[in-house]
């Protein structure tokens, strides 16, 4: 599972507590919002390697992953991140090919602030 702005981790959490044995890859461009979901997350029992929290921009951070995950890895991805630019982001994690055959892709805030290229 892949989730593009943690926030303060809420959703990870989430979505570790939906789905047992996940391993949750989380990321945020703000360092404040990874320190804490990071404690959010640790005081749940949730640290690495079952959930780890990137910290950057996911314009610079997904090509890297490729350096860290396996292709194929992510059968499910959250975008909640700030912004319009989840078309380029999708783009991303399929030049990096670590999106799972019939990976299922969830975006939020695609309305409003509005991200209409992804929703072509």
């Amino acid at each position: 599972v892949l989730e593009i702005g943690t926030y303060c981790g809420y959703s990870s959490l989430r979505l570790a507590l939906a789905v047992p044995g996940a391993k949750i890859a989380t990321a945020d461009v703000d360092p404040a919002h990874v320190l804490i979901a990071r404690n959010v997350l640790a005081f749940a029992g949730l640290e690495p390697p079952r959930v780890t929290v990137w910290t950057g921009h996911s314009t610079d951070l997904l090509p890297r992953l490729s350096a860290h995950f396996r292709p194929g890895s992510f059968g499910f991805v959250f975008m909640d991140q700030r912004g319009s630019l989840y078309h380029e982001d999708l783009d991303a994690l399929e030049r990096a090919k670590l999106l799972h055959q019939g990976a299922v892709l969830l975006a939020d805030n695609v309305l409003k602030p509005g991200s209409p290229l992804l929703l072509w």
